[in-house]
């Protein structure tokens, strides 16, 4: 099943001078992939990031998750449709200091329903466990090492079991042993819940994790084998 479908996407920001990002652009990611988006600094890989992601849209072109054509979709069904569909990983955690680490997990449920039950608290604890952190229910982000607080945030994109996990930079601040533990984790949860996860990425290490390997070039993408980048 196609879980990501993008064709002839557009995209340019206008600062001083236009600035073209895509022309032409081209993606299939399939369910239950782990494909990585690789390229040099400024190549659009966060930009392409934010349009699956349905937090920027392109100029033109169409845009196709879970089959649906989010290109005619108003910002309240996008907003809707994305909490319900994607889970967001980023380089830093984004973890609010006030709130524990089940609190933090617990964010995403409680923006879907307003209210978090005593079944919902026992699933947030349950994934806690399930990312190796159960000793750590009551920390606060502070109290966490880096690697710690990126199974959190990991966590707490999970927490709704999105059919699709986007995760930009996602071991950018972590030393080598947390970003294999980080790439572990996110196979772990492609195995179990049958998760699509794109990756974006530079760093050429994590590439052996990927099923498929994009390269942004020339504005546009370029399939390339994992062990090249």
């Amino acid at each position: 099943m196609e879980v990501i479908h993008l064709k002839d996407i557009h995209k340019s920001y206008t600062d001083a001078d236009e600035v073209r990002v895509f022309e032409g652009l081209n993606m299939s990611v399939l369910e239950g992939e782990i494909v990585g988006i690789t390229g040099p600094s400024g190549s659009g890989k966060t930009t392409l990031m934010n349009i699956v992601g349905l937090v920027d849209r392109p100029d033109r072109g169409q845009v196709y998750v879970l089959g649906r054509d989010t290109m005619s979709m108003s910002e309240k069904e996008l907003s809707a449709f994305r909490n319900e569909n994607i889970g967001f990983v980023f380089q830093y955690h984004y973890l609010i200091p006030e709130l524990t680490a089940l609190e933090n997990i617990c964010i995403p449920i409680l923006i879907a329903k307003k209210n978090a039950s005593r079944e919902d608290e026992k699933k947030c604890l349950q994934v806690l466990e399930y990312v190796g952190l159960s000793e750590k229910v009551s920390s606060l982000p502070s109290e966490l090492s880096g690697g710690e607080r990126q199974r959190v945030a990991v966590a707490r994109a999970i927490i709704n079991e999105p059919a699709i996990i986007l995760a930009d930079e996602p071991t950018g601040s972590l030393d080598r042993e947390n970003k294999m533990k980080i790439m572990e984790l996110f196979t772990s949860i492609r195995n179990r819940y049958r998760t699509t996860i794109l990756i974006a990425t530079h760093d050429m290490s994590l590439l052996k994790y990927m099923d498929r390997v994009y390269r942004i070039e020339n504005r546009r993408l370029v399939e390339v084998n994992p062990s090249e980048g």
